[in-house]
């Protein structure tokens, strides 16, 4: 296999979209996989994500308190 093959092989299946079911849009597997490792590195207790007071906050603006 060439480099030149592989390159577009990966770059075919990055790009890939997963239809979701029940609904009509599709997800690109890029964003897919980074929220399996958000999840892993949620859950693993790598990150320990923010407070629901500070999601509030970026969610609603500063002057949400």
């Amino acid at each position: 296999m060439t480099i030149k093959f592989r390159k577009s092989a990966i770059k075919f299946l990055v790009n890939q979209a997963i239809e979701v079911e029940g609904d009509e849009e599709t997800i690109p597997i890029t964003e897919i996989v980074q929220s399996q490792e958000a999840w892993k590195s949620y859950i693993s207790g790598k990150d320990k994500g923010i407070s629901s007071k500070d999601l509030k906050r970026k969610l609603l603006g500063e002057k949400f308190d």
